[in-house]
């Protein structure tokens, strides 16, 4: 957050007019506040968000670094799609970044164990199964039609190799779905989780009412059992296998301006299927793309 914003607060009074100027990183104001203007809203929003968009596009595959520096975007993904791979970066980075606490409930939620003792959560990390750093480094676990947008491995004590956590007793890998939508969740998540497509599935986006997706499938499984078309367990069991990310401890917040951030992006730059860099917008030159993460070129 290196850029700054000057401030100016007039307060008129009826004999007196006083101003107070001070100067913050412009990435510490509140994009939401009623006073800001839309163009300070966009800079604001730029200046926290641009160079994780930069990063998560490039985990994704969406955007391609060139020889210098800079970055091609190119998809035939409509907006909804292509916000729906950025945010599997996004949830990645979240649980990594937050391992003891947000890493850990989603840890434990998808394998169902309790009480990890931390030494053994330290032996694992969330990955993204169709991510270009999960191509490169664990190419075994590589996967871009995989069930799970996530999973968490470590490398086995014993033999050295990387694995896959598992559902505590079982065989069977653990692993969460991700979705970015504001509509058709009966048949984006609940139908899937029926039918054992997903098992656990964190959305992350409110529609335009304010209302979020997850309380939206809340309300459906409860009509659904209300109607007889799912019994008791199996509402409860739905109703465990969906979660908002402030469920799981991020600020719904941040959520909600990154994805602000990413819509306004595409829409005023993205042009589906052609390349839209043309030296303005997304800069990356003194950066190099690393295992997977964006770092100074130094």
């Amino acid at each position: 957050m290196g850029s700054l914003i000057i401030l100016s607060e007039i307060e008129k009074q009826s004999d007196s007019e006083s101003e107070l100027l001070f100067q913050i990183p412009i990435g510490f104001l509140d994009p939401n506040h009623p006073n800001i203007s839309i163009e300070v809203r966009k800079q604001i929003l730029r200046d926290r968000y641009h160079n994780q968009l930069i990063q998560d596009g490039l985990e994704t595959g969406n955007f391609t670094m060139n020889g210098d520096g800079s970055v091609n975007f190119r998809t035939n993904l409509p907006y909804h799609s292509f916000s729906g791979f950025i945010f599997e970066a996004l949830a990645v980075r979240i649980f990594n970044d937050s391992w003891r606490t947000i890493g850990r409930r989603a840890f434990e939620w998808c394998t169902k164990r309790e009480r990890t003792k931390n030494d053994y959560l330290e032996q694992f990390k969330a990955i993204g199964t169709g991510f270009v750093s999960t191509r490169q480094s664990y190419p075994s676990l590589y996967s871009f039609q995989h069930r799970f947008d996530i999973q968490f491995i470590r490398r086995n004590p014993k033999d050295g190799v990387y694995e896959s956590a598992t559902v505590l007793g079982t065989t069977r890998d653990a692993g969460v779905q991700i979705k970015a939508i504001t509509g058709n969740e009966k048949a984006e998540i609940i139908e899937p989780l029926i039918s054992g497509k997903y098992s656990h599935v964190v959305s992350f986006l409110r529609h335009d009412t304010g209302i979020h997706s997850v309380e939206v499938c809340y309300n459906i499984i409860r009509q659904m059992y209300k109607n007889h078309e799912i019994d008791l367990s199996q509402k409860d069991q739905l109703e465990d296998s969906i979660k908002s990310p402030e469920m799981l401890g991020e600020d719904q917040r941040n959520v909600d301006d990154y994805y602000n951030y990413i819509k306004m992006w595409y829409q005023g730059h993205a042009q589906p299927d052609s390349i839209i860099y043309e030296g303005v917008g997304l800069e990356v030159k003194g950066f190099k793309y690393s295992n997977g993460i964006l770092v100074p070129d130094l």
